[in-house]
């Protein structure tokens, strides 16, 4: 009985979050590019590689040349202390044409904060970029996936989108290629967005296999801005 009762209440959360999402902003549908996305157009198989939490003090270097020899374009969600601490490094991925943006300064659970505490995160992070010469992020990509209204709003009045993810591949607890290479290759379906992340040697390992798979299935690696190009309005 307790548990039909948490799974309503969770039904009723959902109900509720898209009730408000409606009233705010309109049908879901027609405005989903203007608060954020998971995955891209289902019948278009694309797929977009992104990489969290960078960038490190090592590992950048061969995840750059990997997806240099594989031929496929990468999205980095940059903590803002560590792309000012690595500047080196962040400039790297930058210059090799790897898109960056936005994943906060500190890597706090935004939807703990105030809304104006979360804008700040968000801000300085893209200061960060700019300070470095680098193009302003267009995507914020909450630590941990965590995100709420408030976030959404802030997400509206700075002007950035929420770039989630449809395929998690928990690299970072992950010893084994082999097992990220099978998770991956199992589960992405056209328009999907994995996520992983910078410094992990099992990922670097894992990606020309992954690439080799699904290249052969007749699938396209892109960007995360590619993937939003290709989407609704």
């Amino acid at each position: 009985m307790f548990r039909h009762l948490r799974k309503a209440g969770r039904g009723l959360t959902v109900a509720l979050l898209a009730f408000f999402l409606c009233v705010e902003w309109g049908p879901l549908t027609a405005e989903r590019a203007r608060w954020g996305f998971a995955a891209g157009q289902p019948f278009v198989k694309e797929i977009a590689l992104t990489f969290d939490d960078g960038p490190r003090d090592r590992g950048i270097p061969e995840l750059l040349a990997v997806l240099k020899e594989q031929g496929v374009p990468g999205t980095f969600f940059l903590v803002g202390k560590f792309a000012e601490r690595y500047a080196s490094a962040t400039k790297s991925i930058d210059a090799a044409g790897y898109a960056i943006e936005n994943h906060s300064y500190t890597h706090p659970k935004l939807y703990t904060l105030q809304e104006e505490k979360i804008a700040r995160e968000t801000e300085q992070c893209n200061e960060v970029m700019e300070t470095l010469g680098i193009r302003t992020p267009r995507f914020m990509r909450p630590p941990g996936g965590g995100f709420n209204v408030k976030v959404f709003r802030v997400m509206r009045r700075v002007n950035m989108r929420l770039g989630l993810w449809s395929v998690n591949t928990a690299d970072y607890t992950v010893e084994s290629a082999p097992r990220i290479t099978n998770l991956v290759v199992r589960s992405v379906r056209p328009g999907a967005v994995v996520l992983m992340h910078s410094g992990v040697p099992a990922t670097v390992a894992a990606l020309p296999q992954i690439v080799t798979t699904l290249r052969a299935r007749g699938y396209r690696f892109v960007t995360l801005q590619d993937l939003w190009n290709g989407g609704l309005i």
